[in-house]
């Protein structure tokens, strides 16, 4: 949880604030050494245990980067590399060459504006190549990992 910590000023006297994750309401604030629990208008409720939080689809579909000439996008399947649907850093791979993968396995996460993309194998094959290692930045439709 990203806890933000804040020194606000009312009327004339000043408090330390620390406002704890904006992702579901109510958040955690605590004012000067006391928490309160505060609703948030146009957040969604905090999720039950156990309940899996909902995910809401984007208004529109952002369209994948141009082809290469050399090459496929991170979905073509026809393609035997594996590219990065767009520009970041890779956070973490989950393969290593001679691995067999199938259609929808997770290979590696690339990372761009702390938002995290998934990137699974469009079709059956053994790992050849890995081209990057984590922490590597990447740009829109860089080569990632290589199938046989």
């Amino acid at each position: 949880m990203a806890v933000t910590s804040l020194r606000v000023r009312v009327g004339d006297t000043w408090y330390s604030v620390e406002v704890g994750d904006l992702t579901y309401s109510p958040i955690e604030v605590t004012v000067e050494g006391e928490t309160f629990q505060v609703e948030v208008d146009g957040l969604p409720s905090r999720p039950q245990p156990g309940e899996r939080p909902t995910r809401r689809r984007p208004a529109e579909l952002v369209q994948p980067p141009p082809r290469r000439q050399s090459g496929g996008t991170a979905g073509d399947p026809s393609d035997s590399i594996l590219r990065s649907p767009m520009a970041g850093r890779v956070i973490a791979i989950m393969v290593r060459p001679g691995d067999q993968v199938s259609v929808g396995d997770e290979v590696c996460i690339v990372e761009a504006m702390k938002m995290e993309q998934s990137i699974r194998a469009v079709r059956n094959g053994v790992v050849k190549t890995i081209h990057v290692q984590p922490m590597d930045s990447v740009g829109a439709n860089d080569p990632l990992i290589e199938l046989e």
